[in-house]
């Protein structure tokens, strides 16, 4: 039996248009939905431990799937045992003609369904994609394809993004390894120079995890890829960690000099690959009072941006911990509190493509 965690959205913080609901009492397929627009409202994330007995797949009709423990999921408990199911597969389209695919995640209750058909109640939405994408926030999302009994392997499900360990950080008592560092303790930062940490996450996946699912593996980026002699040395994040970029063609394609692109969308560029060789990693995160750029190695990166599409990789407690401190998280735009540009995906990929083609590096005249 493997133990499989799941990243997904509560039904309650999901609208649909025309008057529609996630669930279908009378069909399973997700046929109701059907040109619709489906909004998620938040991003409030919860996580669930799933046991599978068959295989690495999460898919529908399956009672080897089950609740890997007692979980409060949209204000009700369920106990642990349970069998849950993907019991449907919806593609959506954003406005700008980006694709998504969401799985109805289907708690298996008989008595919650008036018809009392275990596959009538969907209780929420699992997501599809790379680590770190999901579906925009409070965006309408149209409904082109609906599919029933949807098989999905979990390792294409989204994860979450952050540093590995051993990475030094600057502070202001010089380079530290991020692992020693300590809630209250001071970082440097590019924008607002020392900055008191107020919440560090961290997560560890073995080597098992990692060949099951191998979007986990970290991004290696050499030391001196980006320019100027950064990073310092190897740097390993997360395929979904942001660096920054600063250059003349950022300049010329937003009117600002530097952005924040993935780490995983810099991989055409000479010295960033997947790293295949490591063994085990640990990811962490460091959240501030506000996103900040950072120093890994020297090299300027974003801390964890909170609000929607922030909070999508913690567990429900790391949230909770997180929205204690920092409660008006809830409601934050993104769009006004990143602290850098955060380009399209298509935007992205034309930038990389712009600084392979020219030779160019990823900073340019980057003083630390």
């Amino acid at each position: 039996m493997q133990t499989h965690t799941i990243h997904t959205l509560e039904a309650s913080n999901v609208t649909v248009s025309g008057g529609k609901e996630l669930s279908g009492y009378t069909v399973g397929g997700g046929s109701h939905l059907a040109d619709q627009t489906i909004t998620l409202q938040s991003d409030n994330w919860v996580t669930v431990d799933i046991h599978d007995v068959n295989n690495d797949i999460f898919d529908d009709n399956d009672p080897s799937q089950t609740l890997a423990s007692d979980i409060t999921y949209d204000g009700t408990e369920y106990a642990a045992g349970l069998v849950v199911e993907a019991e449907y597969k919806v593609v959506v389209k954003d406005p700008d003609g980006n694709l998504y695919a969401l799985l109805g995640f289907n708690i298996n209750e008989p008595m919650q369904d008036p018809n009392g058909h275990a596959y009538g109640t969907v209780e929420g939405l699992a997501f599809v994609g790379e680590p770190g994408e999901f579906p925009p926030i409070g965006v309408p999302l149209t409904v082109i394809s609906t599919k029933d009994f949807p098989e999905t392997p979990y390792n294409t499900l989204a994860t979450p993004q952050c540093f590995t360990a051993g990475c030094k950080i600057s502070t202001p008592n010089g380079l530290q390894k991020i692992e020693t560092l300590r809630v209250g303790d001071t970082v440097l930062t590019k924008d607002h120079g020392p900055q008191t940490i107020r919440w560090i996450g961290q997560r560890k996946f073995n080597a098992g995890q990692l060949a099951q699912n191998t979007k986990l593996r970290p991004i290696r980026i050499v030391q001196g890829t980006l320019g100027n002699g950064l990073p310092k040395r190897d740097l390993l994040v997360s395929r979904q960690h942001r660096m920054l970029m600063r250059s003349k063609v950022a300049r010329r394609m937003f009117d600002v000099s530097e952005v924040l692109v993935p780490a995983i969308k810099l991989i055409n560029l000479p010295g960033i690959f997947i790293d295949e060789q490591v063994e085990t990693v640990e990811y962490f995160h460091l959240l501030f009072d506000q996103h900040e750029i950072i120093f890994a190695e020297g090299a300027p990166s974003e801390s964890l941006l909170t609000g929607p599409q922030a909070l999508k990789g913690l567990t429900p407690g790391a949230r909770a911990e997180i929205l204690s401190i920092f409660p008006e998280l809830a409601a934050w735009n993104p769009a006004l509190q990143s602290a850098r540009l955060i380009p399209s995906g298509k935007q992205q990929k034309k930038l990389v493509d712009r600084h392979l083609k020219n030779s160019r590096p990823c900073l340019e005249s980057f003083q630390h």
